[in-house]
């Protein structure tokens, strides 16, 4: 089965997605794959029904839930083939895509062109996101989903957001001021890096990508705002 704009396309999150994908070739799942078994794999309930529906039409699974060729190709791929394995499942799920585009040199405005008739209409977006997710994943554009080449994050995150970007505007006299998104202006790039790879909302994460994210968190805001002690604070302009 492959994407095309006959029939819904799929929108889960690729993080979810990629999650499967793993756990299948490195810890297997159980068989057939329905949304109670997905539940317990780490889904959240309210991505069950997108993650099934994005399985089947990426190829992964069959309609009841077994694995196609495709996974299990991906499953025995060794590490060292396993970014080409997953380029050349995307090629053939998103064949009609990669007619249009080239994620490795094509902007998102591009890429956004190429599903426009794609369907269900309001999740155009997430489509986007998903397939960008992937291509990253198998080394076809960098991680944050563009094709320039960017600064790297602190801590990697798989979430790629849909939210609008952050841009971070030098304060001036001290002052900050709050951005769109209610971010205010003049944060530490790495900070407001990882503040952007927070999931949409709606999306859900694994309890180990939110620990991995606290813990990143945490490290960061130590290493731009150190404690100081209370009267040091009040002698430097604080309010006591």
């Amino acid at each position: 089965m492959a994407v095309t704009s006959d029939k819904p396309a799929p929108y889960a999150p690729s993080s979810t997605i990629l999650d499967i994908v793993d756990r299948f070739r490195d810890r297997g799942l159980v068989l057939p794959v329905t949304a109670d078994v997905l539940v317990r794999a780490g889904v959240p309930e309210s991505l069950v029904s997108r993650t099934l529906q994005a399985l089947v039409t990426l190829d992964l699974f069959d309609k009841v839930g077994n694995p196609t060729e495709t996974l299990e190709g991906i499953r025995l791929a060794p590490e060292a083939e396993y970014k080409k394995r997953l380029e050349d499942w995307l090629k053939g799920a998103y064949f009609d895509v990669f007619q249009f585009v080239d994620p490795t040199t094509d902007d998102e405005s591009r890429i956004r062109d190429a599903f426009r008739s794609y369907q269900p209409q309001g999740q155009q977006s997430r489509m986007v996101t998903l397939f960008q997710g992937l291509c990253a994943a198998a080394g076809l554009v960098p991680e944050n989903g563009k094709s320039a080449p960017q600064t790297p994050r602190p801590a990697r995150m798989s979430i790629i957001s849909s939210r609008p970007r952050v841009t971070v505007t030098p304060a001036r006299g001290g002052v900050r001021k709050l951005t769109a998104v209610g971010l205010p202006s003049g944060l530490p790039p790495a900070l407001s890096g990882l503040l952007q790879s927070l999931p949409s909302n709606g999306d859900g994460w694994t309890k180990e990508k939110r620990e991995k994210f606290l813990s990143a968190f945490a490290t960061v805001v130590d290493l731009y705002f150190p404690v100081v002690e209370e009267n040091a604070t009040t002698q430097n302009g604080g309010q006591p």
